[in-house]
């Protein structure tokens, strides 16, 4: 695939996120990696039935946001205001053409998060097979 076959994919888009965005996002992901494994060895151990496993799609798809928004350097709330963040976390409006796009590449990472959400809860679900 060539660059510009790429760019039908992932519109480009300036980040609209600062280097302490990404890091607090990072830590955001993080802690959700954590909170769905804890979780998940919890229902295991338990022996929770494969409804109560779904569950685990909450974790994972809050832990999709913060690692997708640091990959695709685009927040989906400051795309949504049409904002960009700076190193103190401020925002300043953006120029309406980098919006258009940080909103292009924000509705790829609700549709991610959802996706990976809805792997973290099948994750879940096969695990009843391991009894």
């Amino acid at each position: 695939m060539s660059t510009t076959d790429m760019s039908t994919v992932a519109p480009a888009c300036k980040a609209n996120i600062s280097s302490a965005g990404r890091r607090l996002r990072t830590r955001f992901g993080i802690l959700w990696v954590i909170v769905f494994s804890v979780l998940l060895l919890g229902l295991m151990a338990l022996e929770a039935p494969w409804y109560c496993r779904l569950l685990l799609f909450v974790p994972a798809t809050l832990a999709a946001v913060g690692f997708l928004q640091v990959s695709r350097n685009t927040c989906i709330r400051r795309a949504a205001e049409g904002t960009f963040e700076h190193e103190d976390l401020t925002m300043t409006k953006a120029p309406d053409d980098e919006v258009a796009a940080s909103r292009k590449v924000a509705a790829g990472i609700r549709r991610d998060m959802i996706l990976v959400g809805f792997a973290g809860a099948a994750i879940g679900v096969a695990t009843v097979a391991l009894r």
